[in-house]
């Protein structure tokens, strides 16, 4: 079957080389964003592999129409792609556009789906593969997988496992499709929902109100992705990358964000709320990407406090 992949995000290159290497693979197309790096025209050029970069001043819908009839493509799939498909290219006559979605829809619709799962706890995730319609995320599904989330794996981490998996399972959906067992099933509506695009106060830490696997949970849906969890020290901001649950004996009730150990030898701890504690493994300001140790190291001292804002008073 011949395909045109739609990308413009890192998770496609497996399956961008895996179809290359299989030779169903006649074009990748990509969007264009001024001063922004594309690592897909960047990957493709590298490796030989045909790309067309949408141009904005031109119709979107003619450049994708001309793209499909010059290559004799017979579907599309659209994995992390920035542009929403017009409705002209949807009802192309005998062509489908197959979109690659990080969750068990109709849950977790929206432009973040791993952020938020990964934010909210979710013990599992998954693999959506379904048939584009001119809404967000929206249409029927031709084929789905459950993938289990670990408690302590990052944006990053995720990311790049579901990746590769994307591969094996965009193989199984493809299957069912040729051999006429595309049985799509609608998504249930009643029981949809999505999340917006991420803003800055949802990276915000709230000591007081988070608890530590709550705070962990945030910590590894910024990471890497949106930089850190954002919190506050001394009247400095800063973004905790990594973190550790840990557990402490013999202390006494803290106030959450209070660092009630700052040992060169074992690192630095973080009182939370119901008095559980993380360990803070690694963080970044505007000038460095500093261990624990290294804080430690420059003398944060434990009874110093994160704060959920600038304008808190900090405690010494």
């Amino acid at each position: 079957m011949k395909i045109i992949i739609l990308s413009n995000h890192i998770a496609a290159l497996p399956a961008i080389v895996h179809f290359h290497n299989k030779g169903s693979l006649q074009c990748v197309a990509t969007s264009y964003r001024p001063s922004i790096e594309n690592p897909i025209k960047n990957f493709c050029d590298s490796n030989g592999i045909n790309c067309l970069i949408i141009n904005n001043d031109l119709s979107f819908s003619d450049q994708l129409t001309d793209l499909i009839a010059t290559t004799g493509s017979e579907l599309g799939i659209v994995f992390g792609f920035s542009k929403k498909l017009p409705d002209s290219l949807l009802q192309i006559p005998q062509f489908n556009f197959f979109n690659i979605h990080f969750s068990l829809l109709p849950a977790y619709r929206g432009p973040a789906p791993l952020f938020w799962q990964i934010k909210r706890g979710e013990t599992s995730t998954g693999i959506t593969i379904h048939k584009m319609d001119d809404s967000f995320d929206g249409g029927p599904i031709l084929f789905q997988e459950r993938v289990q989330l670990f408690s302590e794996e990052s944006f990053g981490a995720l990311n790049s496992k579901l990746s590769l998996l994307a591969v094996s399972v965009i193989e199984k959906a493809l299957e069912k499709f040729s051999n006429n067992v595309n049985d799509l099933v609608e998504q249930d509506e009643i029981s949809s929902f999505s999340f917006p695009a991420v803003k800055r106060d949802d990276l915000l830490i709230d000591w007081e109100n988070q608890t530590a696997a709550e705070i962990m949970n945030l910590v590894n849906a910024c990471n890497p992705a949106f930089g850190g969890a954002i919190t506050f020290l001394n009247g400095q901001e800063l973004a905790i990358v990594e973190v550790s649950p840990a557990i402490l004996n013999d202390v006494s009730d803290f106030e959450p964000g209070t660092i009630v150990h700052a040992d060169g030898n074992y690192g630095l701890f973080v009182a939370c709320k119901y008095n559980s504690f993380l360990r803070i493994n690694i963080l970044q300001n505007s000038e460095a990407i500093l261990s624990g140790y290294k804080l430690i190291a420059l003398g944060v001292k434990a009874g110093a406090r994160f704060q959920n804002s600038i304008q808190q008073e900090a405690v010494f």
